[in-house]
């Protein structure tokens, strides 16, 4: 099928909205990894990553409002269509990604493995976004998911592999590095609004 360029103000309103959801959580994952790091990590770590999250949330709600103040434009039978299809099987994604965490995170717990639920919850929110790329035609989002794919898949092989690493360790990893990956693609999302607030205010096409 082939991609449905869809209005202005619904690509600027997913890419602001984007930014936000990115950040935020990127905020709860980089909790998990810092809890591990008992008593509350290092003070200076856990300034920074306030820091982070307030400029990305700040800047992303900012971008949204403009992006919000843009005309409305339904767009055509097409694009409305095209609409409703990514909706659908958002919806659908994100009820599987649901339904895979609970069912992960149930058979962790009943087979006493509970470190390994934060690294396998972030290898299948890596699976959702990979599916989000090419639902929403987003060639970043293959790479977001692929990192996390990568990241949780090789933090539980290194532990589970290593006598001398604790268990614990692939909650710092899977924390933090989540987070780091959410607030990168939190980053680009940004950099690509402001691209694309540019090309409007020069009167160019988006």
């Amino acid at each position: 099928m082939a991609n449905i360029v869809l209005p202005l103000r619904y690509r600027a309103v997913h890419t602001a909205g984007g930014v936000v959801l990115y950040a935020a959580l990127g905020a709860a994952w980089a909790v998990v990894g810092v809890l591990e790091l008992r008593p509350w990590g290092a003070p200076w770590l856990n300034i920074a990553l306030g820091l982070i999250t307030g400029v990305l949330l700040i800047t992303g709600f900012r971008e949204l409002q403009r992006a919000s103040s843009l005309p409305d434009d339904e767009g055509d039978a097409a694009q409305q269509r095209e609409r409703q299809r990514r909706a659908r099987l958002s919806h659908r994604v994100m009820s599987a990604q649901g339904f895979l965490i609970t069912g992960i995170s149930a058979a962790l717990i009943l087979t006493n493995r509970h470190a390994y639920i934060a690294a396998a919850t972030s290898l299948a929110v890596g699976l959702h976004f990979v599916a989000l790329a090419a639902i929403h035609y987003t060639p970043g989002e293959y790479l977001v998911g692929g990192l996390m794919i990568a990241l949780s898949a090789g933090a539980m092989y290194w532990v589970a592999s290593s006598a001398t690493i604790p268990e614990g360790s692939m909650n710092v990893i899977a924390g933090l590095g989540t987070a780091a990956i959410l607030w990168g693609a939190a980053t680009v999302r940004l950099v690509q609004a402001s691209r694309a607030s540019l090309r409007e205010r020069e009167g160019r096409p988006g």
